[in-house]
């Protein structure tokens, strides 16, 4: 009987534990309407006179659960898109995974490994964060978009 009360109380401790760490878990969402720069990847240019875009990100982190999608229009003949498809890892500040990249709605980057970084800076005027993805087999800094903070909510 004690030992069946010791795998009780250890079983009841360990559900608990987890609980508690799930509870403790920390969710944000940031918002950006201000894209700033886009950077294509095969032709390597750099887009700044941006006409309009959005981006937001969810995530909760050190979970696979996130989700992020940017959205630039460079002209009525240009645009891109950058889509998290999988989550590798994820803190406060970033989200890292692979990411498929869009030109015209035509895909240019499939699986590829990237990474959105500065989403933990308050959402003030000058503060930005980026996206940059590389190829399927390694992160680089070929593909970009560059944005500047909307608004952000944490809970």
């Amino acid at each position: 009987m004690r030992k069946l009360t010791s795998h009780i109380l250890l079983s009841l401790s360990l559900g608990l534990l987890f609980a508690a760490s799930a509870i403790a878990q920390t969710s944000h969402s940031v918002w950006s309407d201000k894209p700033f720069l886009i950077k294509d990847g095969k032709s390597e240019k750099e887009f700044k006179d941006i006409k309009q875009g959005d981006a937001i990100f969810a995530w909760t982190q050190a979970t696979p659960r996130a989700y992020a999608h940017a959205h630039g229009v460079i002209s009525s003949s240009l645009n891109y898109d950058f889509m998290l498809i999988t989550v590798t890892s994820s803190d406060a500040d970033s989200i890292s995974g692979k990411w498929v990249v869009r030109r015209n709605g035509v895909i240019v980057c499939s699986n590829c490994i990237g990474k959105a970084y500065g989403l933990s800076q308050p959402a003030l005027p000058a503060n930005y964060f980026k996206i940059y993805v590389g190829t399927p087999a390694a992160y680089a800094e070929k593909w970009g978009y560059i944005a500047y903070f909307s608004n952000r909510f944490d809970f």
